[in-house]
């Protein structure tokens, strides 16, 4: 529940071989609820932050433009191992008919190569008045 209404949260993970399907978005992003989807789509698109737009964050673009918001943090959310290689944001946040803003934060507390996105959202609840969640 988000401000005393239901609110479907999905936390997701596309390989980078596997293919973006779309009938996979609309079993996600329907149902008739608002929706918060995030996680590591491996979708590459400057839309949401990316250094590059891919085939994949394109079509994620392409599906979700008419009727869902798409978020980014302003950093990136990879730091590689390999350090000649280039940072970039992978994990992003799609939001379907919410009635506030989602804010997103990196956050470097864990030691991996994949940092951990805080979400947060203004909302009017009885316990508080900013949630946060951790992916």
């Amino acid at each position: 529940m988000l401000a005393s209404k239901p609110v479907k949260i999905l936390a997701a993970y596309l390989s980078p071989t596997r293919p973006l399907i779309v009938v996979d978005l609309s079993a996600c992003l329907g149902g008739g609820i608002p929706v918060l989807m995030a996680g590591d789509l491996n979708a590459k698109h400057v839309e949401w932050n990316s250094r590059l737009t891919a085939k994949i964050g394109r079509l994620l673009r392409d599906y979700a433009k008419s009727s869902c918001l798409k978020y980014g943090p302003n950093t990136p959310t990879t730091v590689p191992y390999n350090p000649s290689t280039i940072h970039d944001v992978l994990y992003i946040v799609i939001s379907k008919d919410l009635a506030s803003p989602v804010y997103l934060t990196a956050c470097s507390a864990l030691s991996s190569d994949h940092l951990l996105i805080l979400i947060g959202t203004q909302c009017r609840s009885s316990f508080s008045s900013h949630q946060t969640a951790q992916i």
